[in-house]
């Protein structure tokens, strides 16, 4: 099928039923016909389209070669404007997907490919915009050392690449693509702007279609878990001037989160600062939202030489810690998310993640044998809070602990069992969506069951529904800031796009 696809016409298909269910049909109608149960559909129903196939369709199809059109003789082509070509794509890709999860099956659990399922779908479940994500990640992400490294290395500001991000997303809600030398006065983007950020966003159609390929030749790789080549150019150009985004989403991605590939290669200064920005924004997210715990960030201690403290802490009526944050920013790579066995494809990446509980436990070896440095609670919590979904719905858990226990006596033969309490490992993104609905009593009774057999595996805002049934709604605290950030900004920006900020 992908042989007879003309790539464009399959782009705008993908566009118009990505269209169609995200509140957008008038629009997907003038490109594809679809009976009405499709643009009504909801999650898990029969007519429901997920993107992350959507996704794989279109790395698929740009990996694929073309059949040679045959001499004299008829020409056939893949029917790009009917939802029943969408239905035969699918279906054909959920039947080669089920076969390949058999073959792995055959060696692994389910319980060792769960995370790859987490990996591929969570994030487009969540949605990938809301002022949280923005905020957040131009904050991490914006500090002076890597706004000098973008400026210098592409000639455009974080902020103007983020307008520029924006404003295609905007041009491709009701049309499947815009040409590339459109007009952004109305909204304060010059040209050189404009055309410096679609030089990140964007590539020529064989471009794409040969760093595609390059992707997605990997031997013994499942089709479902390859890397996507439209992380890092969601829009692809067709001709001289006609820009195209098969997903719209993915733009915004690429503007928040996808920063990381536009710093990668800037240096360990730069991934310094990241680190220490990252740690500076959970300790102001705790500060705003959980005042009764008095939040508390990091300090330096002496312990017969000189240590830094974990990141974060809360504390209770006493003044006593109770939750002991070390937060990690490290990104993972591609085996660490997608390998059947990512301990061992991937070990040297959870080596931060293995130091963060080791640091914990360290502290609180340190605070029991020297008081003075700290009071901690007999029943403290120890979180891991990562900037990526690190180990969501793992099955590493247990071996991440077994080399912690290692490293720990390597380090300081004094760490005992009594140092070695409960840590948790949470993503940012799942600690902001608690925090949205929770109290700070009802954070730490979440966190205090989150630790325990019973929710293990779980994430922290699904044990918080389970463990109360306060149902409040707190405000992102810092959505008014990102004007700090991008000029041109303000709050009302989201619902003008017609975007549904969720936070």
């Amino acid at each position: 099928m992908f042989g007879l696809a003309h790539d464009e016409s399959f782009v705008i298909m993908v566009w118009a039923i990505d269209a169609a269910q995200s509140g957008r049909a008038q629009a997907a109608r003038r490109f594809l016909s679809f009976p009405k149960q499709v643009a009504e559909a909801k999650f898990g129903e029969r007519y429901f389209v997920f993107k992350w196939a959507l996704e794989t369709l279109i790395n698929e199809l740009l990996s694929t070669k073309k059949k040679a059109l045959p001499i004299g003789g008829p020409t056939r082509r893949l029917d790009c404007t009917k939802f029943s070509t969408v239905a035969a794509c699918l279906n054909t890709l959920r039947n080669l997907e089920d076969a390949e999860d058999g073959i792995v099956l055959s060696q692994f659990t389910v319980f060792n490919i769960m995370h790859k399922i987490g990996h591929r779908q969570f994030e487009w479940q969540r949605g990938f915009f809301s002022y949280s994500q923005i905020y957040r990640n131009l904050t991490v992400f914006g500090g002076d050392l890597a706004a000098d490294h973008f400026r210098s290395s592409y000639q455009l500001s974080i902020a103007e690449f983020f307008n520029c991000g924006f404003a295609f997303y905007a041009l491709c809600q009701d049309t499947p693509g815009f040409k590339t030398g459109v007009n952004l006065a109305q909204v304060q983007l010059s040209d050189h702007a404009r055309d410096r950020a679609l030089r990140l966003l964007s590539a020529p159609l064989a471009s794409v279609r040969k760093d595609a390929s390059s992707f997605r030749q990997v031997d013994g790789k499942s089709t479902a878990y390859q890397r996507s080549v439209l992380r890092k150019t969601p829009i692809l150009v067709f001709g001289d001037d006609v820009a195209r985004a098969p997903l719209p989403s993915l733009i915004l991605q690429r503007i928040t989160s996808g920063l990381y590939y536009d710093l990668v290669g800037g240096g360990s200064r730069i991934w310094r600062e990241i680190g220490t920005r990252f740690e500076n924004y959970c300790v102001d997210l705790a500060v705003a939202l959980l005042p009764k715990t008095q939040p508390a960030g990091s300090f330096k201690y002496k312990f017969t030489k000189n240590y830094d403290s974990p990141d974060l802490f809360l504390h209770d009526e006493n003044g006593v810690a109770n939750v002991i944050f070390e937060c990690k920013a490290k990104k993972m790579s591609i085996a660490a998310k997608f390998s059947d066995d990512p301990f061992a494809s991937a070990a040297d990446a959870f080596s931060e993640i293995i130091k963060g509980v080791v640091q914990i436990w360290r502290f609180n070896s340190h605070c029991r044998r020297s008081p003075q440095i700290k009071a901690i609670h007999p029943e403290s919590i120890g979180v891991v809070l990562t900037l990526d979904p690190w180990l969501q719905m793992s099955h590493q858990t247990d071996r991440v602990f077994d080399e912690a226990r290692k490293l720990a006596a390597q380090i300081d033969a004094n760490i005992t069992e009594e140092d070695r309490r409960s840590v948790l490992f949470c993503s940012i993104d799942d600690f902001e969506n608690t925090l949205e609905r929770a109290s700070e009593e009802t954070l730490i009774e979440a966190l205090r069951a989150a630790v325990t057999p019973e929710f293990r595996g779980w994430f922290l805002f699904n044990v918080h529904q389970q463990t109360t049934a306060d149902d409040r709604r707190n405000a992102y605290p810092f959505g008014r800031r990102i004007a700090e950030i991008v000029p041109g900004w303000n709050a009302e920006a989201l619902s003008a796009s017609g975007s549904d900020d969720e936070t």
